[in-house]
């Protein structure tokens, strides 16, 4: 039986950067290396990143996105992977921190969230340890 240490951990998605926010501070990491870590999961290995919710995309709930007059992309980095629906300026901007080193911008990125199981799923791929501000130690090994 696993217990709830935090309440942050019952969250299933956080802003991006409330993430690199949260994980910079447990990993005594600067938020810009977390940031660019973060960046390239999202453009090289697939952690699946959103501006717009699933659940509005399917069902005839579209009526309910608002585009704001801004352009959205879908963007998948691996094959059959899940597609990421994102602001145009946003995957610009995540291309521009990986392909010219551009100094990550967390305005830039203030729409985009991550949803807690495609971030479990990606620290699993990629070999890191879940953050415990969002995951209990039980919960490393589901």
């Amino acid at each position: 039986m696993s217990t709830v240490t935090s309440l942050s951990q019952l969250v299933e998605s956080y802003r991006l950067a409330d993430v690199v926010r949260l994980w910079a501070r447990e990993r005594l990491e600067h938020e810009e290396i977390v940031t660019r870590a973060l960046a390239r999961a999202v453009i090289s290995d697939g952690l699946k990143m959103q501006s717009i919710d699933a659940r509005w995309e399917a069902g005839g709930g579209a009526q309910k996105i608002a585009f704001n007059g801004q352009p959205y992309v879908g963007f998948c980095a691996k094959p059959n992977a899940s597609m990421c629906v994102l602001p145009s300026s946003a995957l610009d901007h995540l291309l521009a921190i990986i392909h010219r080193a551009e100094t990550p911008s967390l305005q830039k990125l203030s729409e985009e969230f991550l949803i807690r199981e495609d971030f479990r799923d990606w620290c699993n791929e990629a070999g890191l340890t879940l953050p415990s501000f969002w995951f209990s130690d039980s919960s490393e090994s589901e």
